[in-house]
């Protein structure tokens, strides 16, 4: 992929809108930019932690496997997130799996560059040290939801929160374009296939959500939430 276009994907990313033309035309240079397909695992738990990933474009999932081979997924990822950050904070293999949900568009940069990169601005460091604690604290929300919260609201908040970060608000209804399986959304959020199609088709059934495997569409977010 030409430099140029890495360059402008790098401009136009969340976390580098603040970041020098210096720091992202290197950043440009070294970095690799490859699109990868529904399904694709980007890295397994025990593999070498040595890149870090930006999320331009589609999903991307990590999850976890318990020693009992039980999965739990801690994040859906969308554009504009940073993946693989434990290469930045000391561990040597990954814990997580990285997923693709949704054909995905990513950049991928050695650790050891990005933490030159980092030295090198300060606006760059704040960035990441602000994404990776709203990373921690996005995991110790679901932690307490799968605590706290019965099968049908962890459904309901992920629905709203699906809807908020990856939706657009058109005249008079929320949409995302494509909608996920029944059982991506169970383990987003710790439940059955089974229970998944029986609550998405009661808040079908009560006017509010309407979807498809196109689409999701929700007509008021406070009312689905009530």
């Amino acid at each position: 992929m030409a430099e140029k276009t890495k360059l402008w994907y790098l401009q136009n990313f969340n976390l580098f809108k603040e970041v020098d033309e210096q720091t992202l035309m290197e950043m440009a240079v070294k970095s690799h930019m490859s699109r990868s397909k529904k399904k694709e695992v980007i890295y397994f738990p025990e593999e070498p932690s040595d890149t870090i990933y930006f999320l331009k474009g589609g999903k991307i999932k990590l999850s976890r496997i318990s020693p009992d081979g039980q999965t739990t997924t801690l994040a859906l990822l969308g554009a504009g997130e940073i993946f693989g950050e434990s290469a930045i904070l000391g561990q040597e293999t990954h814990e997580n799996i990285a997923e693709v949900v949704e054909d995905a568009l990513i950049c991928a940069i050695d650790k050891r560059v990005f933490q030159e990169l980092l030295e090198k601005s300060n606006m760059l460091n704040r960035s990441v040290n602000t994404l990776i604690g709203d990373r921690i604290r996005s995991v110790e929300s679901k932690i307490e939801d799968l605590v706290f919260k019965d099968a049908h609201e962890r459904v309901v908040d992920f629905l709203a929160r699906y809807v908020k970060t990856f939706g657009k608000q058109l005249v008079d209804i929320w949409e995302v374009r494509p909608f996920l399986t029944h059982q991506e959304i169970a383990e987003l959020t710790a439940t059955s296939r089974q229970t998944v199609n029986a609550i998405l088709n009661e808040l079908k059934s009560e006017g509010k959500i309407d979807f498809s495997r196109q689409y999701l569409r929700v007509p008021d977010l406070q009312d689905l939430m009530t």
